[in-house]
């Protein structure tokens, strides 16, 4: 398997990701706002699943923006957000491990509660910029995905975005990977974007 396949190359600007199919994506990729409350104003039915929330080896790609060594251990969740009972957006979070309780401590306890509604209602987090990339098949974030939803073909490559938040001197990162479901959403809902 190629690494390049499995490392993620983020960039700056949606346009980056490559082959953004429409608009709606495009912005729904760069919109700097909480996907929570986006999917929960353009769905009837909102829900999360938490799929793993557990302490792990840090991902490649996600070493350079939290600044950790290679063999650095890292607090993560994974979710699925659904819409209307469509999974259309997974959502991996990684907080570098001897942070959690300190610098976020209601991390721990959100179960199937959407860490976005939490993170935007706090005063004290700041978002940094959003990044972008085009997840292939064989990056781990996408075969946690087809384990979670137990795909027998995984299509790809998948549009994501990620950010880090920043909470008194702690350091989150987000990321978002938008799933085959959401274009269908994004196509019903066009007036509302």
């Amino acid at each position: 398997m190629s690494r390049s396949l499995r490392y993620a190359q983020w960039m700056h600007h949606p346009h980056a990701a490559q082959s953004l199919e429409s608009p709606q994506l495009k912005a729904w990729l760069s919109d700097p706002g909480s996907m929570t409350f986006k999917l929960m104003a353009r769905t009837r039915q909102f829900s999360v699943q938490r799929v793993q929330q557990k302490h792990a080896s840090i991902l490649a790609d996600e070493r350079a923006p939290l600044a950790l060594p290679s063999k650095a251990r890292v607090a993560e969740r994974d979710v699925i957000l659904y819409g209307d009972g469509q999974p259309v957006v997974f959502g991996h979070t990684v907080i570098p491990a001897g942070a959690v309780t300190s610098d976020w401590p209601f991390f721990g306890g959100l179960g199937e509660r959407p860490l976005g509604a939490t993170l935007f209602a706090d005063p004290l987090v700041r978002r940094g910029t959003l990044q972008y990339a085009r997840l292939h098949p064989e990056h781990p974030l996408v075969r946690r995905i087809a384990r979670a939803l137990a795909w027998q073909h995984i299509p790809g490559p998948l549009h994501a975005r990620r950010s880090l938040f920043l909470r008194k001197g702690g350091i989150m990162l987000v990321t978002d990977i938008f799933l085959p479901a959401i274009h269908t959403l994004m196509a019903n809902k066009q007036s509302t974007t």
